[in-house]
């Protein structure tokens, strides 16, 4: 599947957009070649500058190469710091491009002391980074000092970006101001939007009918008692469901120690034939496969929902913020009201009974991924943030560039 737009379109969008050098400041090149491979499809001209060196973007794309993890340490970020503000200097990257791009604190740190058009991407707070690696707790005094560090970064950069409203709501209690942060949303691999439906696969693992309708249940929580309250809630959607569409499956995802769980209810619910358990190594091919993927509150934070959209199959979620997020005005799925079995039974036996209405969900939810979530169309939104971190740029020309047009060699 294309990203639905002609090549004469495409040529047009392109040239609208800014050929904006930048250079991104990362630990690991694999963590931002997505994005970089957005924005050359945009019409920018990207570099990279990591703890090697700075290198050019395509060959990486064509051959990454392999860098090992660098674990977060808070003892020795300061040292880091000024590792990143040597290279900074040594590459020159204040006067060969117009915009820094720093993807991390340390790098951060360097980039707002080295520039005023410091682009900061904020994936999460670096005292969470040094908590989560058990590096230090996130209420001791070590990551409260960083915090306050990071703060200053995030006040002097000249742009923020985040990829959720939890974190662009967290840049503002800490200072940034409302025009300086951008929400802007990860790209998602080529691969997902490519993807097609395995319902052979799907048949014959449940060991259902042609025209059985799969709902999927992408896992349950890890206590054994939320599992079993949550199995008994989606038991129940299953027997609403049921009563207007009688070939229905629920397919869940689990781990194998949560299996005997799982049967010991739908047994005594009398439901087994029409309940299947797949282990949770399957869920890319169950969400590429299944007619109907239902992500309740506790899938929110998990990415499954973005996913099942992005696979083109029918969605059914629950109308919280995370949720909201991905689909603001819910294309591509339909809302329901968290954990209200009535309400999420109606909604899917809706879905079950009208396969044209599904496929039509489906196919909206993957257009909206590949205008809004796709690599290039990523890359794009980068413009408006390069504009607003350039119009503030001290010492020389700050004003908002011109679009420069791009002569392009089109085949005969």
């Amino acid at each position: 599947m294309g990203s639905g737009l002609s090549d004469s379109d495409r040529r047009a969008h392109v040239s609208r957009q800014y050929p904006w050098t930048v250079i991104h400041a990362c630990e690991l090149a694999r963590d931002v070649l997505p994005l970089l491979e957005g924005q050359l499809a945009a019409g920018m001209r990207p570099s990279l500058l990591t703890p090697t060196g700075i290198t050019a973007v395509n060959p990486f794309l064509e051959a990454p190469k392999r860098e090992s993890i660098q674990p977060v340490s808070l003892l020795h970020t300061w040292n880091h710091v000024r590792e990143w503000r040597s290279l900074m200097n040594e590459s020159a990257a204040e006067t060969s491009s117009e915009i820094l791009h720093a993807h991390s604190f340390s790098a951060g740190m360097a980039a707002v002391r080295a520039s005023s058009c410091v682009v900061y991407q904020l994936k999460q707070p670096v005292e969470k980074l040094a908590a989560a690696v058990g590096h230090c707790d996130e209420n001791s005094w070590l990551a409260r000092s960083f915090r306050v560090a990071e703060q200053f970064v995030l006040t002097r950069a000249a742009a923020v970006v985040v990829h959720d409203h939890t974190q662009r709501l967290a840049c503002l209690e800490r200072g940034v101001k409302a025009a300086n942060a951008f929400l802007i949303p990860q790209p998602i691999e080529h691969s997902l939007l490519e993807s097609a439906p395995e319902r052979r696969w799907l048949i014959e693992s449940a060991g259902a009918g042609p025209d059985t309708v799969f709902l999927l249940i992408p896992g349950l929580p890890t206590p054994d008692w939320e599992s079993r309250d949550a199995l008994l809630r989606w038991m129940r959607v299953l027997c609403n469901v049921r009563r207007e569409h009688p070939d229905v499956r629920l397919v869940v995802l689990a781990e194998t120690q949560a299996r005997d769980t799982i049967w010991e209810m739908a047994s005594a619910c009398n439901l087994t034939p029409w309940i299947s358990v797949l282990p949770t190594a399957m869920q890319d091919r169950a969400l590429a496969s299944a007619d109907i993927v239902i992500c309740d509150r506790e899938h929110a934070a998990s990415g499954i929902a973005l996913k099942t959209l992005a696979h083109g199959r029918a969605l059914l979620a629950s109308d919280v913020e995370p949720h909201r997020d991905i689909t603001p005005d819910g294309r591509g799925c339909l809302w329901f009201r968290s954990g209200e079995v009535h309400d999420i039974a109606q909604r899917a036996s809706f879905l079950a009974c009208n396969p044209q209405f599904r496929r039509a969900l489906a196919s909206a939810g993957r257009e909206h991924c590949v205008a809004t979530r796709s690599a290039e169309a990523v890359g794009a939104q980068y413009d408006a943030v390069y504009r607003s971190a350039f119009s503030k740029r001290k010492g020389r020309d700050a004003n908002t560039p011109t679009p420069r047009f791009i002569p392009l060699q089109v085949g005969s």
